[in-house]
């Protein structure tokens, strides 16, 4: 169906809290409408003994529509349903195709392996890059780098510019944010390029990030985490798994140990604009883990400061819905729909008006696998 031009439907929250005795799903702000009813069927399945519900939802926009929104922000207002809960959600696009939009495993991941990722993760994951594109916003001025000095040519997610003493920069820059890659990366360093082309050499297609090579015991804390967000890949979606698992294989040297991926991108504190993830394995499917700041720094003596958060939902805003994943919760997700997330809002008494980026810490780490690492099967 194409977008609804209907009055506002209802918001419908799906989690144990919003639920009667008899299992229907609560609305907080009334009964659902018959539009919102039949676009939102609901069934029902069993995981570890627990039943998880499964919905599917309508588009509420058309492709056309929300593709001339990337870049924008969308917030808890622009939802109609909210995940809170273990869920699988799958939508109806306007040509009546339905696929996966997401499954949401709540509470999957020990709480250990989580403090430790978190204390090993952190640092890295608050280094500033400008190298998002769409995903960071469109280009506001006061969010570049500083090395960005005159600008010779921007679209509305990258500025191309000379450096401030007037030297013409090949690269090109998007808003600074908190988002980084670890493991494996199937392009050259281009700090390094240069370099490279000094010695006469061409520079590796396929990579060690700065991190995994400079960070060895940081990263081998991180791997149970990343580990046991494969296991729950492969139990979710078995076949696709597969599929990953058996292209990732073939370049063991850029193969987070045995796991279907090759890199991970962990972000600090990032509410990403509209946009669809490219670079990664087509036939697999994403997979993103929170770790809270809150809950793995709760023995440090300098901590008193520091306050959970409320919000930063991961939002489909073509169908309309959003789902809350916290520290513990497995969320596999289709990176090729359109997605971003709402604003976070910290828990001290200021709430939204708190300008303090170290009250609360929201790190996520997206796994996957690059598909041009396969370039490489033959590198020794």
């Amino acid at each position: 169906m194409t977008e609804s031009k209907t009055k506002k439907r209802s918001k419908v929250v799906l989690s144990n809290t919003n639920e009667n005795k008899k299992g229907k799903i609560s609305n907080i702000k009334g009964k659902k409408t018959k539009k919102q009813s039949k676009e939102q069927s609901k069934e029902q399945k069993t995981y570890n003994n627990n039943t998880i519900k499964q919905i599917t939802l309508n588009a509420k926009h058309s492709e056309n529509k929300i593709s001339k929104k990337e870049g924008d922000f969308f917030d808890t207002k622009d939802y109609d349903t909210i995940i809170k809960d273990n869920c699988d959600v799958y939508g109806i696009d306007e040509n009546g195709k339905k696929k996966l939009l997401l499954k949401l495993r709540k509470n999957v991941i020990p709480n250990s392996v989580c403090v430790n990722a978190y204390q090993s993760l952190e640092k890295e994951a608050q280094h500033l890059n400008g190298n998002r594109g769409a995903a960071a916003g469109k280009v506001n001025l006061k969010k570049l780098p500083k090395y960005v000095g005159e600008i010779v040519k921007r679209d509305n997610y990258r500025v191309f510019y000379k450096s401030p003493d007037g030297t013409l920069r090949k690269d090109n820059v998007s808003n600074l944010v908190r988002s980084n890659i670890i493991g494996y990366y199937d392009m050259p360093d281009r700090n390094k390029l240069a370099i490279y082309k000094k010695m006469g050499k061409e520079a590796p297609k396929c990579r060690q990030t700065a991190f995994t090579r400079d960070k060895v015991e940081e990263w081998k804390t991180a791997i149970p985490i990343i580990e046991t967000g494969d296991k729950q890949f492969k139990e979710l979606l078995p076949q696709r798994h597969y599929n990953q698992y058996q292209v990732a294989k073939k370049t063991p040297n850029y193969q987070v140990k045995d796991t279907a991926y090759s890199t991970v991108t962990i972000n600090y504190n990032y509410r990403s604009a509209c946009h669809k993830d490219a670079g990664d394995f087509d036939e697999g499917f994403g997979n993103l883990m929170v770790l809270e700041k809150d809950k793995c720094c709760h023995n440090n003596t300098n901590t008193k400061d520091v306050y959970p958060y409320e919000g930063g939902y991961l939002g489909f805003p073509k169908y309309g819905v959003c789902v809350d994943v916290r520290q513990g919760d497995y969320l596999a997700m289709d990176v090729h729909e359109w997605h971003c997330n709402c604003k976070m809002i910290c828990g001290c008494s200021k709430k939204e008006k708190c300008k303090n980026k170290d009250h609360f810490g929201r790190l996520s780490l997206v796994c996957y696998l690059r598909k041009g690492m396969i370039k490489c099967h033959n590198i020794t």
